[in-house]
């Protein structure tokens, strides 16, 4: 999927789309410009819009198990689920440390070893993104269990 496909009905000047590491801005008489050229489910996009507006995006459900490759430190994370799922049976699954993180827009949970996650954040719904900060990266694994 690309920006154009996913916004250009919608898009006007000065709108982007940001992955966590690239970008695209929409120009008048263009489209999309910049290095984000596909949106995929492997993460989390920031989108911001010059002008108050809603944006519909469908598809097809992304299939679980998902493998997604996280970094050391921050992570855009998606929610691959059709409905909410509560935090500790939606987060990938990985070997988390002491202290890891993850936020939502305004919500975030904290790993604790002994415990699990703990926090305000309580589940992963679907059509949020979420900041995932882990002390070591590799691969992780969305499965609902």
């Amino acid at each position: 999927m690309t920006p154009q496909g996913v916004f250009g009905g919608v898009a006007e000047v000065d709108d982007y789309v940001k992955s966590q590491t690239t970008f695209t801005q929409f120009y008048d008489g263009f489209g999309f410009y910049g290095t984000l050229g596909s949106i995929d489910t492997d993460g989390m996009f920031k989108v911001k819009f010059a002008s108050k507006k809603t944006a519909i995006v469908e598809g097809a459900p992304v299939a679980v198990p998902k493998i997604i490759t996280l970094v050391g430190g921050w992570n855009y994370l998606p929610c691959p689920y059709q409905s909410p799922v509560e935090l500790s049976i939606a987060m990938p699954k990985m070997t988390y440390a002491e202290d890891d993180m993850v936020k939502s827009q305004i919500t975030f949970s904290t790993f604790y070893g002994e415990y699990g996650w703990y926090g305000t954040l309580k589940d992963l719904a679907p059509g949020q993104g979420y900041k995932l900060k882990t002390a070591i990266g590799g691969s992780a694994t969305f499965d609902g269990k």
